[in-house]
C-alpha cells in the first residue's frame, strides 16, 4: 500500500490483537486504495500465521486466496447488484460458516449504489451479524449512505496520496518493467494523477506503450499539457497585459493540437502557484514539492502581480473550466477569458480600485526618482524620452544635478517625514514592498501616537485576535520599529491592542471617510463612468 499510513497501522494492530470489527466502511476518492486494502485485510484475518498483521503468503489459506480459489471471500459489485433480491440472498448465505478460514468476508464495492430497499435488507444483517461474518463496504460517496448503516461501521477515510509517495511508487514500477523514466517525467505523471495511484499507474502504462525511455516532453505530449517555460511566458504576457502575445500563444497551442480545457487547467495551476508564492514565499517549495530553482522562479514572477490581480485571474480561469464543458467553441472561450484577465477596467469593487491606485502611486514614485537622478523617463513605447514626454517641463542637466544634491542633503539632514501620520504612510509604502503580509494586517486598523509610542488598533473588534497576535510578535515589532526609524530618524515603540469600548465603530467610520476623501482627490467628485473598450 502507498500512503494511508494511519489507516494501515490501525488495521494491522487490529489483526495482531485479534480485535476484528464486524463491519468496516472505506471511503475516499478514486484510486486511493480502498478495494486493495479490503482484499489485504480479508487475507490477513484468515491467514494462519500472520506476520505483524500482514498475511504471510505461504499458508494454504493465503495461497487459495491469492489464486482466488477461496470461498471465504465474496466480492459484490453494488453497482450491478443493487436490488433488494441480492441483499436477501446475502442474508441467507451469511448463515453458513467459512469453509477454510476463521472469517467469511463480504466486500461490497460502490455500496452507495444500493437502493433504499436494499439498504434496509442489509441493515438487519449488520445489526445482528453472525460471529464469523465481516463486512467491508467501499464507496466514493459516503454522504449517500443512510445514517443507520454508517453508525454500525468502523469508518476509515482514505485521503489523496501525496505527490512524493506516488512518484516513489512509479519509480519502483518503472524499474520493475525495465524502463528508463526521468525524474521530471515521474513528477509530471504524479501531479496529473491528482492524488490517485490508479490514475498514475494508468498514465505510466500509457507512456510505456510508446517506448522504454520516457522523458518529460513525451509525458506532456501524451497528456496534452504545456511545458513549464511556455506557462511562464504566458504568465509574463498576462502580467504586462500584452494581448497580442497572448493571442499568438493561444494560436500556437491550437496548432500543436493541445486541448484548450487541459491548457486552461494548466494556467489555473500556474496562477495558483504564483498566488502561493506571493502569500507564503518561504513555504512554497515545501507545500508544492518544488525544487529550489523552480521556487525561486515562481517567487520572481509573482513580484509582477498583486494578490488581488492573481485572485481575479484565478477566478476567471476556474470559471472558464466550467464554461468549456458546454461551449461550442472552446478556443473562443479561452481567448475571451485571457482578454478579461488583461482588461481590468470593468472591475468596480473597492479592493480592485485600491489595487490600481497602489500601482499608479508606485509608477509615480519611480518616475519622480528617475527625474531627481536626471535619468530620462521611459515612455510606454519603450524608447527613452525626457521628462517632457510625460508632460513635465524640461529641466537642464545642471538644474537636475543641483536638485538631486539638494534632495540627498535634505534626506541626510532630517527625517523623510516628521508628522507621525505622514511617517506611518511612508512606512506602510515600504512595508508593502518588503513584507506584504505585515502590510496586509496593518491596513485593517489605525494608529495613535503618545510620546514615542505608537499603538495600533483594529477597525473592528470582531476577529481582532487574528491581527493582534501576529503583529505583537517580537520579530514583527522589531521590523516595524526599524522601518519607522528609517523614515523618521526617531526610535518609536510599537504595540497592537484592542480598541477601547465605543471607539471601534467610530474608527471604522473615520477610515471609510478617509478612503472616500482619497478617491475624491484622485478622481474628483464628479460622476465617473468606467467603460470597457475592446
Amino acid at each position: 500500500m502507498v500512503g494511508q499510513r494511519a489507516i494501515i497501522e490501525t488495521l494491522r494492530n487490529q489483526v495482531v490483537s485479534d480485535r476484528i470489527a464486524h463491519a468496516y466502511l472505506f471511503c475516499g476518492s478514486r484510486g486511493t486504495g480502498k478495494t486493495s486494502t479490503a482484499k489485504i485485510l480479508a487475507r490477513a484475518i484468515n491467514c494462519e500465521h500472520p506476520e505483524n498483521g500482514d498475511p504471510c503468503g505461504k499458508c494454504p489459506n493465503c495461497i487459495r486466496m491469492e489464486n482466488e480459489e477461496s470461498l471465504d471471500i465474496i466480492e459484490i459489485d453494488a453497482a450491478s447488484n443493487n436490488g433488494v433480491d441480492e441483499m436477501r440472498d446475502l442474508r441467507e448465505t451469511v448463515k453458513y460458516p467459512p469453509q477454510y478460514g476463521k472469517y467469511k468476508v463480504y466486500i461490497i464495492d460502490e455500496v452507495h449504489m444500493l437502493s433504499t430497499s436494499a439498504f434496509n435488507a442489509l441493515l438487519k444483517t449488520l445489526e445482528e451479524p453472525p460471529a464469523h461474518i465481516v463486512f467491508i463496504l467501499a464507496t466514493t460517496e459516503p454522504q449517500k449512505l443512510p445514517e443507520t448503516i454508517l453508525s454500525r461501521c468502523q469508518r476509515f477515510d482514505f485521503g489523496r496520496i501525496a505527490v512524493s509517495d506516488i512518484q516513489g511508487r512509479l519509480k519502483e514500477a518503472a524499474e520493475g518493467s525495465g524502463a528508463k523514466v526521468t525524474p521530471g517525467a515521474l513528477m509530471v505523471i504524479a501531479r496529473a494523477a491528482e492524488g490517485g495511484m490508479r490514475d498514475a499507474l494508468s498514465i505510466l502504462d500509457m507512456c510505456l506503450g510508446y517506448g522504454n525511455e520516457i522523458d518529460e516532453d513525451m509525458v506532456r505530449g501524451i497528456l496534452g499539457t504545456c511545458d513549464q517555460g511556455f506557462l511562464f511566458r504566458f504568465a509574463n504576457a498576462l502580467a504586462t497585459e500584452n494581448t497580442r502575445e497572448l493571442f499568438g500563444m493561444i494560436d500556437q497551442v491550437m496548432r500543436n493540437g493541445r486541448d484548450p480545457s487541459v491548457f486552461i487547467k494548466d494556467i489555473s495551476y500556474h496562477i495558483r502557484t504564483l498566488l502561493l508564492a506571493k502569500c507564503c514565499p518561504e513555504e512554497i517549495g515545501e507545500i508544492l514539492d518544488l525544487t529550489d530553482e523552480d521556487a525561486d522562479e515562481f517567487r520572481n514572477q509573482a513580484e509582477d502581480f498583486t494578490v488581488t490581480r492573481l485572485m481575479t485571474i484565478l477566478e476567471l480561469t476556474m470559471n472558464a473550466e466550467s464554461e468549456m464543458r458546454f461551449s461550442s467553441s472552446q478556443r473562443l472561450t479561452l481567448e475571451n477569458v485571457c482578454l478579461k484577465c488583461c482588461l481590468r477596467t470593468g472591475e468596480s469593487d473597492a479592493q480592485a480600485l485600491s489595487d490600481r491606485i497602489a500601482e499608479l502611486e508606485k509608477k509615480i514614485e519611480e518616475l519622480n526618482e528617475r527625474i531627481a537622478r536626471g535619468i530620462p523617463a521611459a515612455p510606454a513605447g519603450g524608447a527613452s524620452a525626457g521628462p517632457a514626454a510625460a508632460g513635465i517641463p524640461a529641466v537642464s542637466a545642471r538644474e537636475k544635478k543641483t536638485e538631486a544634491v539638494k534632495k540627498e542633503t535634505a534626506t541626510a539632514a532630517k527625517p523623510v517625514a516628521t508628522d507621525v501620520q505622514a511617517a506611518w504612510k511612508e512606512a506602510m509604502n515600504r512595508l508593502s514592498k518588503e513584507d506584504p503580509r505585515i502590510w496586509g494586517l496593518l491596513t485593517q486598523g489605525k494608529i495613535a501616537c503618545e510620546g514615542n509610542e505608537i499603538r495600533w488598533t483594529p477597525l473592528k473588534a470582531e476577529g481582532a485576535e487574528y491581527f493582534i497576535a501576529p503583529l505583537n510578535r517580537e520579530e514583527k515589532k522589531a521590523e516595524i520599529r526599524n522601518i519607522l526609524k528609517a523614515v523618521t530618524g526617531t526610535d518609536y515603540a510599537f504595540s497592537a491592542g484592542v480598541p477601547a469600548a465605543g471607539e471601534s465603530r467610530k474608527a471604522e467610520n473615520n477610515s471609510e471617510q478617509a478612503y472616500i476623501n482619497q478617491l475624491y482627490e484622485t478622481f474628483g467628485k464628479e460622476p465617473v463612468d468606467i467603460v470597457d473598450k475592446l
